[in-house]
């Protein structure tokens, strides 16, 4: 057995080689930061050596932010720890692997967030008010409204989907980090727009499809880009309502009339732009000709009257019967086939004024004994 002063090496005495052995184990503190080494993996953590007189553990809560596999984990792996606490209630120091990976997160999205950099994240959970994310390997916050730039009905549908984002708010004193990928989704459609807009060219046809109707017309989706079907470009015969011709997801084939390229407005027709029945029928009309058509519509002046597809004529009121009468529908009903004389074609308005009183010298006489009464 060796005495207390008795040499040991070189002329070292016991008492000297402890003193060595403890100049070798430097102090530590809570929050330092030091090289581990995995001597042990447990079921519950990892037990580690960072050159202290005694060992290390780390949890598994404490080794990463980001997804991780306990068995990729091995025996000699070599990372950096912070200091938790210098005694974990069995005696070993309390370390953390992802504290020291947070503040190196949080160091490089201050830079992201000054630089307003586009982030691509996967959506993770809902919560109240939007979904989880991370950035980094830290838990980042992404408000309903600020997913993509039109409404999101169902916050479920975007649960595993990966977007981009910016970081639009980021205190890291309060663990506080919230993304949108709002703006970029804004800025991707118009550019999606733009680029679109640029194939398109007046005169050609293109295949789309009914998105909605209004009063007024119907819009149609050109993959990507909005147009619009004024109701008088859907059907060269007058209608009332958009409904009287589609449906909206119907497809349909139109031609482009016009394209506002400064304000992004296409001007469309349903209608064969090219074939207009009005030009083929009054080819083979005159003034004075007697011709049937069909009692469509009435206003306040007359009744108008379909002669051909797509085309109508005008009895004015003083036209219909004698005498006068107070209004259209007291001789004409909607639906009524009436015999009619052309009194006037005007090509250039493409108007056609119909008499139902010159027409009644050259019917016979019954039909003219309707009108006359």
């Amino acid at each position: 057995m060796l005495h207390d002063e008795e040499v040991i090496e070189d002329d070292l005495t016991m008492a000297d080689f402890m003193s060595e052995v403890d100049k070798t184990m430097a102090k530590i503190h809570r929050g330092d930061i030091r090289k581990a080494t995995v001597q042990v993996v447990e079921e519950n953590g990892i037990i580690a050596s960072i050159g202290y007189h005694t060992d290390a553990y780390l949890p598994w809560r404490e080794y990463s932010n980001r997804e991780f596999d306990k068995s990729e984990v091995k025996i000699g792996d070599e990372f950096n720890v912070s200091i938790l606490r210098l005694d974990d209630g069995d005696g070993n120091v309390l370390i953390s692997k992802k504290k020291v990976e947070n503040e190196k997160s949080y160091d490089d999205i201050e830079k992201m967030f000054k630089n307003k950099e586009i982030v691509t994240v996967k959506l993770k959970d809902v919560i109240k008010g939007g979904l989880t994310t991370s950035i980094k390997g830290v838990r980042a916050f992404i408000p309903g409204s600020q997913i993509t730039d039109t409404y999101v009905e169902d916050l479920h549908s975007y649960v595993g989907k990966s977007i981009d984002v910016q970081i639009i708010e980021f205190v890291p004193q309060k663990r506080k980090l919230i993304v949108s990928g709002k703006a970029l989704a804004k800025q991707r459609r118009l550019e999606k727009r733009q680029a679109r807009l640029d194939q398109l060219q007046e005169g050609e046809k293109y295949i789309g499809k009914i998105t909605k109707l209004m009063n007024y017309g119907a819009f149609v989706d050109l993959d990507g880009i909005e147009g619009l079907i004024h109701n008088s470009d859907l059907s060269w015969s007058r209608i009332k309502h958009p409904k009287d011709i589609v449906q909206e997801g119907q497809e349909v084939e139109v031609s482009i009339i016009s394209i506002d390229r400064e304000n992004g407005k296409i001007a469309l027709a349903l209608k064969d732009i090219n074939n207009d029945p009005w030009e083929n029928t009054v080819a083979n009309l005159e003034e004075g000709q007697l011709v049937k058509g069909i009692v469509t519509r009435f206003a306040l002046f007359g009744a108008f009257v379909r002669i051909a597809d797509g085309v109508e004529g005008l009895i004015h009121i003083s036209q219909i019967s004698t005498p006068r009468p107070t209004k259209p529908q007291d001789v004409l009903t909607s639906g009524q086939e009436v015999e009619v004389k052309i009194i006037k074609i005007d090509k250039a308005e493409k108007r056609i004024s119909l008499s139902l009183i010159a027409a009644l010298d050259e019917i016979d006489p019954e039909t003219k004994k309707m009108y006359m009464a």
